[in-house]
Order: structure tokens, then C-alpha cells, then sequence
């Protein structure tokens, strides 16, 4: 009698560990319907913004207007997504995420149609009612992972295929809106943007197996005077994104100067993918290992990787030396993203947990909104060179954040360790 194989003899066995890693977190029931919606919404989100910004500067014929209204759109999704994630958590994501996209869906037609003809305020307003309602599917995703896999390695696996995802999507929707905007009509990628949105997020919000339980009352003996959101440990993690959010608000923008400066504006999009091709490979990885270090050391050897990859672009400010930069700057993106995910998981407790995912979120946001107006001014006035001095800066702040945190942890470690000693 012969038995089933799972996989071909010819692959060799860490990948055949590797994938079989994988098959488990998505085996479970529930999982693979919820990955692939929370994906499909992810590509929607990724797409809306630079979808925005075609089709309002196509109504306009303003640059000025369109950045306008991008900025915007970007500043209320950070500021006010948390909020909405509060509500999230309270009342559950069947009752609240389709009431989001309703609302997220309408202000984007809105926008687009009423851009050119309307007053610019109108314009801006709409467009700020978009930013505050969009769902965040990362987190949305990540809640219900954390509902799902109680095994911290298996969160782990789960965490690092959502920071490959994200990879994907914001590698690839570009890339689409930009090809539907401009083969189509301005305003098809804005469309395409918000089907995906509200196909993925109204599939996900009714998967209500795996959906977090809604806690709209705090457990009996739970603290109410003191949210888990202030936890060092969580704080540190958003140090860590705001760092990691100053490095992507940054390189396009060193990219395309560098290339424009060298006359090698073909290659800005092969370089740009460079970080994220490494962060796949990188989270792939990552998600694989039997072990790994906890998450705050991960953190800290990441963030080092990054400082290290940024002063390759410092010393070496060309195109050739930021795309090194990326490339090895790159491999350290999922394995920070999938470890901010395990520290909010093992942090945050249940009835705050989508806020968790999302405020991470919304600091890698704040700091790619900080560094991209810094970067833009600094290229203007001289150029690459005088840019990357301060992005150096901007980066050590995830270190710093990163090191704060493995600092508490040795020091919680170490009084564990004295409590169990045996007094004499």
C-alpha cells in the first residue's frame, strides 16, 4: 500500500516546512475566506489615493488641488481611522465596516464628480469624509487572526503573509490605477478603487464565524480607567512605524530626484519595487521559521538593518546607491510589520484591538506624511545629498523605539527572574 504525499520528493525540505506552515494557518476554518476578502479591499485602499489624485487633477487641471486633496484624504484616514476602529470594537465589524463603506464609497463619487465644477472646498470636504470612512483591512484581518490562532508561531505565520499581502497590493496598485486612469478614463482607477473596497470589505464584515466578538460593555474585572493602548511596550511599537513610515515617505522621492538628476527616469519603478521584492522574500522568511527571537528583538535587529541600509544611500547618494538601499532596506519592512502585529496581539487586550492594528497603521502614515513633506523640501533646495542626512535621523527614531523596548524587556525579564529566586 502506498501513501499520499502532500508535496513532489523533488522539493526540498525547508520549503516543503515552509509551505506547510502556511497551508496550516490557511486551513483553518474560516481563514482562506476572510484572507481573500480582507485582500481584495487591501488592493482597493491601495489604489484609492493616487486614484484621487488623477481624477481631481484631471477635473481641475490642477496639481496643486489634486496634492491638496490627497494630503487630505491621507491626513483623516490616520486621524480619524482609530476612531472609527473604537467603534469597530464596540459594536462588531457585521454592523459597523458596511455603514463605512457606505459612507467611504459615496464621498469618493462624490469627489470625482463634483471635482472642476464645484467649489474647491466642496472638493477637499468630500474627499476628507472619504479618508475618515475607509476601513482599514489590515486590521480588520489581524483581528480576526488573532481570534483564530491562539499559537503565538502561528500568529507569527499568519502576521508575516499579511505584511506580504501588503507588499503585493501597494507594489501592484499603482501600478493598476495608473494603467486605468490613463488607458480607461481619470476617474476609472478612483471606480475600480472603491468596487474593490466595498466588494472585499461588505464580503468580510458577513464572514461572522471568524469575526472578533463586539464588546460593547467592559468584562467584569477588567481596568476602565487605563487603556491597554498606552501600554510602553505598544507605544514603542508606534515609534517603531513612525520610523519605518519616514523611510516610505521618503524614497520615492529620492528615487525619481536621483533619476531625473542622472537621466534615468525609466528605471524609477524597477528601482522603487526593489524594497518591496526583498520584503517578500523577507517576510516569506520570517513567516517560515520554526523560531524566532521575540518580537521587540526582532524590532531592534530590523530597525538596525534599516539605519544600516539608509547610510548605504547617505554615503552613496546615487541611483545605483539607493537602490542598494532599497534592496537591503527592504528586508527588513515584513519582519517589522509582522512583529508590530504580534506585539499589539500579545499587548492590547481584546476590546481594543482593532484600534491597536490600526493606530499602527496610522503612525507608519503620519510619518510618511512628515517625511515626504521634509524630503520634497530638502530635494529642492539641494538635492539628494542634502536629503539623506535627515532621513538618517528620521529612521533612528524606530531604533530608539525599538531599543526602548528591548530595554523594558531585559529589565522585565530580570525581575522575573529575581522573584523566583528562593529567599533565604
Amino acid at each position: 500500500m502506498t501513501t499520499a504525499r502532500s508535496f513532489p520528493p523533488s522539493i526540498p525540505g525547508p520549503f516543503r516546512s515552509a509551505a506547510s506552515r502556511y497551508r496550516g494557518v490557511l486551513g483553518r476554518p474560516g481563514a482562506p475566506q476572510f484572507f481573500l476578502a480582507a485582500a481584495l479591499a487591501r488592493l482597493g485602499v491601495a489604489m484609492t489615493g493616487l486614484g484621487l489624485l488623477f481624477s481631481i487633477q484631471h477635473a481641475t487641471g490642477s496639481f496643486a488641488v489634486a496634492g491638496a486633496g490627497t494630503g487630505a484624504f491621507a491626513l483623516a484616514e490616520a486621524v480619524v481611522g482609530p476612531q472609527i476602529a473604537r467603534l469597530i470594537d464596540r459594536w462588531g465589524q457585521t454592523a459597523t465596516v458596511p455603514v463605512a463603506v457606505l459612507v467611504h464609497v459615496s464621498a469618493v463619487i462624490v469627489a470625482i464628480t463634483t471635482a472642476g465644477p464645484a467649489p474647491i472646498g466642496i472638493t477637499l470636504a468630500t474627499v476628507v469624509i472619504a479618508g475618515a470612512a475607509i476601513p482599514q483591512p489590515g486590521a480588520l484581518s489581524a483581528a480576526r487572526w488573532s481570534r483564530l490562532l491562539p499559537e503565538p508561531e502561528a500568529l507569527r505565520t499568519a502576521f508575516s503573509l499579511e505584511a506580504n499581502v501588503n507588499d503585493v497590493v501597494f507594489l501592484s496598485g499603482p501600478i493598476l490605477v495608473t494603467l486605468m486612469s490613463s488607458l480607461l478614463a481619470p476617474c476609472a482607477g478612483s471606480a475600480a478603487a472603491g468596487i474593490l473596497v466595498a466588494a472585499g470589505c461588505v464580503t468580510l464584515s458577513l464572514q461572522r464565524s471568524t469575526a472578533p466578538l463586539p464588546r460593547r460593555r467592559p468584562e467584569r474585572g477588567a481596568d476602565t480607567h487605563r487603556s491597554t493602548l498606552l501600554a510602553p511596550p505598544f507605544l514603542a511599537a508606534l515609534g517603531v512605524n513612525l520610523g519605518l513610515g519616514c523611510f516610505f515617505g521618503a524614497v520615492p522621492l529620492l528615487v525619481t530626484a536621483a533619476a531625473t538628476t542622472e537621466g534615468r527616469q525609466p528605471f524609477i519603478g524597477l528601482v522603487l519595487a526593489l524594497s518591496s521584492a526583498a520584503s517578500i522574500v523577507a517576510g516569506a522568511l520570517y513567516g517560515a521559521m520554526r523560531s524566532t527571537p521575540r518580537p521587540q528583538t526582532v524590532q531592534l535587529i530590523a530597525s538596525v538593518v534599516l539605519t544600516l541600509a539608509v547610510l548605504v544611500g547617505t554615503v552613496w547618494p546615487t541611483l545605483l546607491g539607493l537602490a542598494i538601499m532599497l534592496l537591503v532596506g527592504g528586508t527588513a519592512i515584513a519582519p517589522l510589520l509582522a512583529s508590530s502585529s504580534q506585539i499589539v496581539q500579545a499587548t492590547v487586550v481584546p476590546q481594543e484591538l482593532t484600534q491597536g492594528f490600526t493606530w499602527i497603521n496610522s503612525a507608519s502614515a503620519a510619518g510618511i506624511a512628515a517625511s515626504a513633506a521634509l524630503t520634497g523640501w530638502l530635494v529642492a533646495q539641494g538635492g539628494v545629498e542634502a536629503s539623506m542626512p535627515t532621513l538618517t535621523v528620521l529612521v533612528l527614531i524606530a531604533v530608539a523605539s525599538a531599543g526602548f523596548a528591548q530595554a523594558r524587556a531585559k529589565a522585565g525579564r530580570r525581575r522575573e527572574d529575581v522573584s523566583l529566586k528562593p529567599h533565604r
